[in-house]
């Protein structure tokens, strides 16, 4: 799963639309688009300030893997 397609997820799992999702992070509704279509990801300030708005953490946007677990066996 794409960082675009984890954004869509877990912003549809809060009932958000883009247009508020955009409002709460002070950008445009096209820039929330974006990340979500794959054509442009979030800088490192954007992602922090995602990841509290979305109610995750930056590694489970950046990789899909859940903060503490590894991939270990």
């Amino acid at each position: 799963m794409s960082i675009g397609q984890r954004i869509t997820q877990l912003r549809t799992q809060v009932n958000m639309s883009q247009n508020q999702l955009a409002k709460a992070m002070e950008i445009s509704r096209q820039a929330v688009s974006k990340w979500e279509n794959g054509q442009s990801t979030p800088d490192a300030t954007k992602m922090i300030k995602l990841a509290e708005v979305l109610n995750t953490d930056v590694e489970y946007l950046t990789t899909g893997r859940v903060a503490g677990t590894s991939n270990a066996a």
